[in-house]
């Protein structure tokens, strides 16, 4: 496809048409002249292929003849044909035939895979990738070109957010490590990965027209990073519904251009959000946004942006450029015809299974009750019957006959085939009960509380009346966070599932017999209450949203607040026990080196998460008690010590000057910690940068009420006010009423005061 040339000879009409896209989930498909453009479809896979989507934009005639509702049912129950009625499965055997001819070759159901809350949990690069590669995998084989939502780089603030599950962690460099391999896999497949929503679409209230107010501090320190590493690898990038600061992000050009383009040197495609352009899209053009969707949007305003001069014809050929960009290279993916429907399967399989069975956490294990022991007889109780959901609601939701429910697959391990449902009396002579707390959880509206439903508080209210010998796991099937309160005590087993994807079943199975060992950890706080978390008292009551705990989001505001939680951020339990005996740090070349030896104190081989936080010692601004600024997950066989190091960049000891709009570097000492999660620390180690931001250095430009902190700095000062004649009053003064005003503007001539600069050179920051 010549491009140049296919832009010399569009019209602006069809320029326009182009911009505003062709279906609900495709681009492209111009003919005219001599140019012919083809059709590049794209939808929501971050779990895998969604059905809704797929049938809704690439069905023909099929429909003809039923009515909505029908083909809503048949949709959603293509794999429950049991469900449907006689005249819906005949809609349903017509799709399937458009299905096969679409699909060609393979045959099979498409994979669920696990949302980011669940990869977030594996502290797994590479787990993340393998994903994505299945993910990309599943693209091809449905011809879809752009795979939307891979990744959704928001971070986790507020556990009511209906689409929690989808976000990877409540911590910038969790995120921004783990969000990157989601498109760097699906890439790697030839398939444009699409990061989203651009920026902070943090709640579903509300979400089309609400207005975010946050601070610049914590823009650039927490909800920023993901999407700037997502920058180096993405084709794609998707605008959100919110509006930031009174801008709304279709519309925001310091974040579409200035920090997007120009500061981030991204040079795919920006998309809206499905309906997100709610006000002109000629402003929203001109703002940074390339594509409108879904198509076809109303390309009329577009038109005259150009002719009225809202909008140059060169911002418009600049949009086009990055589409016909995108469809040259994406339009035509497809899977190898030797690629059969075998190694499809399997493949997506192992992705799937790897993912579960790394970020499964494992919260409680009383006694030691799991693994369960050869013979272990397991009653579940509750409606699901081994089941688990495994996707939330929306458009990350995939509907699939590819799923494994957990007494199934325990039934299949040798020493385990003794499963029942609901037998009171084996409970109570000595099985282990086994409770699915599942949630439903879906983009458009956030949940009401944190609680457990009514249904598992009643089957665990009986198990505790009527215990007996009996033992109490609880499964928590949810997109985050739940209240347990007073249930937590009477636990003896508690494992985190969220959404596990097809595999979920299977590898939940494997880690209760022992087949697996549970090396998942908390990505985000499990409060004690609703009302410990950051957020409680910011969510909005109206179209207003006000970011009030800043910097203090997830644990950082916990640690602030000296809020003790339910569970910590980075919490996890093993079936192995790991001890730290030591580390050393070292920095260069702008590196911090942490050399950390571990040992493995048991008989059985795991994988160990070491976490490192950094504590700024006598911080100048405020700054979390403990931040994550690196990690690494590692393998030690029984008994074997080794040394692994974790490496991260001292750019992570900066904070934001939202003043200077710049990171800043302070001086001083810094305490690096090494531990298994964020409170329980095991070995520490300072630091110190002797070569700040020149910006934060000692001199006139550090205000009055810090130079009044160091009575060597206030002395020298003194010396050279008095020995010019000036008055020293005007800087005491500052001290009690303006502490913030600098030296060098309380006096203009302070750049000559020779005793003073000469402490400030000689000043040590301790």
């Amino acid at each position: 496809m010549n491009i140049d040339l296919i832009l010399t000879q569009m019209p602006l009409e069809d320029k326009a048409r182009l911009i505003c896209g062709r279906s609900p989930f495709s681009v492209g498909g111009i003919k005219a002249g001599e140019y012919e453009i083809p059709v590049l479809y794209m939808q929501d896979g971050g779990t895998g292929i969604n059905y809704e989507q797929f049938f809704q934009d690439r069905r023909g005639d099929e429909t003809d003849g039923f009515t909505p509702a029908e083909c809503f049912r048949v949709v959603r129950l293509f794999y429950r044909t049991d469900e449907l009625t006689a005249h819906e499965k005949i809609l349903r055997e017509k799709i399937s035939l458009k299905l096969n001819e679409l699909k060609g070759h393979i045959k099979s159901a498409p994979g669920c895979y696990p949302p980011g809350i669940l990869l977030g949990a594996t502290w797994d690069p590479g787990v993340v990738y393998e994903v994505s590669k299945a993910l990309g995998m599943e693209a091809k084989a449905y011809n879809t070109g752009v795979l939307l939502g891979t990744p959704n780089c928001n971070l986790l603030r507020d556990p009511r957010n209906g689409r929690f599950f989808e976000g990877y962690s409540e911590d910038p460099v969790l995120t921004k490590t783990l969000a990157p391999q989601m498109c760097r896999g699906v890439e790697d497949e030839g398939v444009a990965s699409n990061a989203k929503h651009f920026a902070c679409n943090n709640l579903e209230i509300n979400r089309v027209g609400i207005d975010e107010k946050i601070p610049a501090r914590a823009l650039e320190e927490l909800y920023l990073p993901a999407f700037e590493e997502c920058a180096k690898v993405t084709s794609t990038f998707m605008s959100a519904y919110v509006s930031i600061n009174g801008t709304r992000c279709t519309e925001n050009k310091e974040f579409l251009t200035d920090i997007l383009r120009d500061r981030w040197g991204f040079d795919g495609m920006v998309v809206t959000d499905w309906g997100a352009c709610i006000g002109k899209a000629g402003d929203s053009l001109a703002a940074g946004n390339d594509l409108f969707m879904p198509g076809p949007w109303d390309h009329k305003d577009i038109i005259d942006a150009v002719r009225d001069g809202r909008v140059s014809e060169e911002r418009l050929d600049e949009a086009c450029r990055r589409i016909l960009t995108l469809i040259e290279k994406f339009a035509d993916v497809k899977l190898p015809e030797d690629f059969t429907d075998e190694e499809y399967v399997a493949k997506g399989r192992k992705a799937a299974y790897d993912a579960a069975s790394e970020g499964i956490v494992m919260l409680i294990n009383k006694d030691g009750l799991f693994p369960l022991a050869q013979g272990s007889k397991t009653v579940f109780f509750g409606v699901s019957r081994g089941a688990f959901r495994d996707f939330g609601t929306g458009s990350a939701q995939v509907f699939t006959d590819r799923s494994s429910n957990m007494a199934e697959e325990l039934r299949k391990i040798p020493g385990f085939e003794d499963v029942a449902f609901d037998d009171i009396e084996a409970y109570k002579t000595g099985a282990t009960a086994v409770v699915i707390e599942t949630l439903e959880s879906s983009e458009g509206a956030d949940r009401a509380d944190l609680k457990l439903s009514k249904d598992t508080r009643t089957i665990l209210d009986k198990l505790i009346k009527e215990r007996g010998m009996g033992r109490i796991c609880l499964i928590l099937n949810t997109p985050g966070p739940v209240e347990l309160g007073s249930y937590k005590d009477e636990l003896d087993g508690l494992f985190a599932v969220f959404y596990p994807g097809m595999e979920g079943g299977h590898a939940m199975a494997d880690i209760m017999c022992g087949k697996a060992n549970p090396s998942g950890h908390l990505p985000v706080t499990f409060p004690e209450r609703l009302e410990d978390i950051p957020s409680f008292l910011c969510y909005p009551d109206s179209f207003s949203c006000v970011y009030g705990e800043g910097i203090y989001a997830g644990y950082r505001g916990y640690q602030k607040r000296k809020i003790r939680p339910m569970f910590p951020f980075g919490y996890g339990l093993s079936y192995s026990d790991f001890e730290i005996e030591g580390m050393e740090t070292a920095v260069a070349e702008g590196k911090v080196n942490c050399s950390v030896t571990v040992k493995n104190t048991s008989g059985r081989s795991g994988k160990v998460t070491l976490q490192i936080y950094s504590h700024k010692v006598s911080a100048d601004v405020p700054r979390a008690e403990n931040a994550l600024c690196g990690f690494g997950k590692f393998l030690l066989e029984a008994g074997e010590i080794r040394t692994f190091d974790v490496v991260f960049d001292i750019d992570e000891l900066k904070y934001y000057d939202a003043d200077r709009k710049a990171f800043l570097l302070e001086e001083g000492a810094y305490e690096i910690k090494c531990g298994f999660d964020c409170e329980d620390i095991r070995v520490s180690s300072v630091i110190r940068i002797d070569e700040g931001s020149e910006e934060l250095k000692c001199g006139i430009s550090w205000p009055c009420g810090k130079i009044a902190q160091y009575p060597e700095l206030e002395s020298a000062l003194k010396a050279d006010v008095e020995a010019r004649g000036e008055d020293f009053g005007l800087y005491l003064s500052n001290c009690i009423y303006m502490p913030f005003m600098p030296v060098s503007e309380t006096y203009p001539d302070a750049s000559s005061f020779e005793n003073f600069i000469a402490a400030c050179s000689g000043f040590v920051h301790e």
